[in-house]
């Protein structure tokens, strides 16, 4: 089961599909500071990242997949893990 949901945590597994999208919002638009295991996640749907990326959910497990890790998880902590651009200089 790649959702599963309990009372403050969300557990996401496997491939995370369209299908899971709107009960993981629902889940989420309702949930006093929800908190998100993302460890053993190894696909996530667009839909369900818009969905993390908009409650920002606590992340409490990294994900093992490398993409997720490198990619996504720096996006749903805060930091777009792009490179830093020099600042300009002042004419």
């Amino acid at each position: 089961m790649p959702l599963e949901l309990n009372e403050t945590t969300a557990t996401l597994s496997g491939v995370v599909t369209v299908d899971e999208v709107e009960p993981l919002a629902a889940w989420l638009r309702i949930t006093d500071k929800p908190k998100v295991n993302l460890r053993r996640c190894n696909h996530l749907h667009t839909g369900a990242l818009q969905a993390l990326l908009l409650f920002q959910p606590r992340i409490t497990s990294s994900p093992t997949d490398a993409f997720l890790a490198t990619q996504v998880l720096p996006l749903l902590r805060g930091s777009s893990g792009g490179p830093v651009l020099p600042e300009s200089e002042p004419p």
